[in-house]
């Protein structure tokens, strides 16, 4: 009796430490960034939103005026080390919206999800690198809009969104600049 329960004791310590043993193996090694070191090369293409951002906005609104603005928001990359998200501030930093970000790897391109944290509207659309330039594409019932990021330098990036209606009728509806915050020690 004692050598069954010596090897039953014995089995479970081996197996207790095997279990251990592939939890740590688990554990997604990452760069700087936050991005997994095994992550695919398309992945590093949202790599330059990393980090908080102030932006000054001028959008046309659905009566025909402009709205001038400015907003807050901050990209950071998901534990998975592969889902970037993005998630907009209010003035008090209360997050207003959060859109992930996930890599298709057999098309080069990006699926997106919006939801707004207020009414829970969401929307999914697409985006992929376009000479150098991340744009989405997000299909609407009567219009398509195409949002133009454009990186100036590290800290940089300029936003243009055009709608095209289904008649053919394309108008610029939103332009913005973005600046990244820098952190002084």
């Amino acid at each position: 009796m004692k050598q069954i329960i010596i090897v039953l004791l014995l089995f479970f310590l081996a197996n207790s430490n095997a279990q251990e043993k592939s939890s740590k193996d688990l554990k997604i090694k990452k760069d700087l960034n936050g991005i997994s070191i095994d992550a695919p090369e398309g992945v590093h293409q949202y790599e330059f939103r990393i980090g908080e951002w102030e932006s000054t906005f001028k959008s046309i609104q659905r009566n025909g005026t402009w709205k001038t603005g400015t907003g807050q928001y901050r990209v950071f990359v998901a534990d998975n080390g592969l889902t970037f998200i993005e998630e907009g501030l209010d003035e008090e930093g209360n997050v207003t919206h959060r859109i992930t970000f996930d890599y298709i790897e057999a098309t080069d391109s990006w699926e997106n999800n919006y939801i707004d944290i207020k009414t829970g509207r969401k929307v999914k659309y697409t985006s992929k690198m376009v000479n150098g330039n991340l744009v989405e594409t997000i299909q609407r019932e009567n219009n398509e809009n195409n949002n133009t990021y454009t990186a100036i330098g590290g800290n940089i990036y300029i936003y243009t969104a055009r709608r095209t209606f289904n008649n053919g009728y394309t108008l610029v509806n939103h332009v913005g600049i973005s600046t990244k915050k820098v952190k002084v020690n």
